[in-house]
């Protein structure tokens, strides 16, 4: 361990004995918790329940601290662990990867209900039904009837029941609380968001590193996450304020999730496209979608999950996924697939990347500009998004990247005007931001 981590470990113990206070004050209080879940989980008192938007304490803190440490909003050591997982401490565009592929499933049944390319359902299906898991952690439904973008954290043994986790969910999602019960299984596999793959990294990560300085964290995490076999990271820009769905859908003329057969994010537009029951569709432009982010998103400079075993996330053709394999074990399960024509494949385009690399310099400037609306929502509790912001992604058909650097430049988008600027202005208003090293 180097001294600079362990410094910053040393400053935080010391804050950690204040308990689940110290969360409150230093993560809640401060606008930074991602509602990721691994404080319920480690909480060796389980006294810490879900409010409806953060974590609350619900019996007697013992001031372990435990909670505090295991929060990848208090401290998170980026670079340490891209060096334990990939033997560097660079994190390159898109993350550190062997490949990239342009994939999808080749299951009608899997595509009936995909919003894209269904890959990960592919992937856990092939993966429990070859006995290589024995669980998969991944997102249902709290409605599993029809459409639904209320999360729900799930474990699933039966790949029949897979189907009934998909469609994106927008609400915030707890992920991280069902690890307890995954640890019952000998081989495991996660899927999540970047704030959920940043979590869940921390503690496998504390596991082995933290046993001097940590023993009690170490001890938990590794309770937690020793069956975890595999980490698939889900590409995502962020996610939306909790049930802004239904308001988007009312806005544009349906009375909320109900109502709704299918969806889909349309590709060349961006558009988010809602086929109801009555056969009528509702299509909600790029534009008016960006009106209600998720404020926790804003502190998350993670794309797509740099610290996975592979990222499935959107391509621009409406039936396959972008996919970075990160290591040998992730390919080797992904080629598997391909081997029992599971996944199909086809060309990644790589338009633009030259184009790309002249606008880096801009996009680095878009930190002096609040295109979101973050400084207001830190004043008034709102956000109040920038004509200009909605204008550029109203604007996605004359695109000219393709392939990769598409996903480059939304996570240059993310990087720069998102995470850039709300760093920048917390710091200036007097807020606390999450210490990554």
């Amino acid at each position: 361990m180097e001294a600079q981590e362990k410094t910053i470990l040393e400053k935080h113990g010391e804050i950690a004995k204040a308990g689940f206070e110290a969360l409150q004050h230093k993560v809640i209080e401060q606008k930074a918790c991602c509602y990721c879940g691994s404080c319920i989980a480690i909480c060796p008192k389980q006294c810490i329940s879900l409010g409806e938007d953060t974590p609350q304490l619900s019996g007697d803190c013992n001031k372990c601290g435990i909670c505090y440490l295991a929060c990848p909003r208090t401290f998170l050591p980026v670079t340490p662990i891209q060096q334990w997982l990939f033997n560097t401490k660079d994190i390159p565009p898109l993350g550190n990867h062997i490949r990239a592929e342009c994939a999808g499933s080749t299951s009608e049944e899997i595509l009936a209900e995909a919003p894209d390319g269904g890959v990960v359902t592919t992937l856990f299906t092939y993966l429990l039904e070859s006995g290589a898991m024995d669980a998969v952690i991944t997102t249902g439904k709290q409605h599993p009837d029809g459409y639904c973008y209320h999360p729900k954290p799930r474990i699933v043994t039966d790949p029949k029941s897979l189907l009934e986790c998909m469609d994106k969910k927008y609400d915030p999602n707890p992920l991280l609380t069902v690890l307890g019960e995954a640890a019952d299984f000998e081989k495991v596999a996660f899927a999540g968001l970047a704030c959920h793959v940043q979590a869940l990294r921390k503690l496998q990560y504390a596991a082995h590193a933290y046993r001097e300085l940590f023993p009690a964290l170490a001890g938990a995490a590794d309770k937690l996450t020793r069956t975890i076999k595999l980490v698939v990271g889900i590409g995502d820009i962020g996610r939306f304020g909790r049930g802004k769905i239904d308001t988007l859908l009312q806005e544009y003329g349906a009375s909320g999730e109900a109502e709704v057969a299918r969806h889909v994010e349309e590709r060349i537009t961006a558009d988010f496209v809602f086929t109801l029951h009555s056969g009528k569709e509702i299509r909600i432009p790029q534009y008016a979608v960006i009106k209600y982010p998720q404020p926790f998103c804003f502190l998350c400079n993670d794309f797509n999950g740099y610290a996975s075993d592979l990222t499935v996330d959107r391509s621009e053709f409406q039936q396959f996924n972008t996919v970075m394999l990160r290591n040998t074990k992730a390919a080797e399960i992904f080629d598997a697939c391909l081997a029992e024509n599971r996944l199909q494949t086809r060309e990644l385009p790589d338009e633009g990347r030259d184009f790309l690399e002249g606008m880096v310099s801009m996009l680095e400037g878009f930190t002096d500009y609040d295109l979101y609306g973050y400084e207001h929502y830190l004043k008034n509790g709102e956000f109040k998004i920038d004509d200009s912001m909605q204008q550029m992604f109203g604007n996605q058909e004359n695109r000219r990247l393709r392939g990769l650097p598409e996903n480059m430049l939304m996570e240059l988008l993310k990087k720069y005007p998102q995470y850039g600027f709300c760093i920048n202005k917390r710091r200036e208003l007097g807020y606390e931001n999450p210490e990554q090293f």
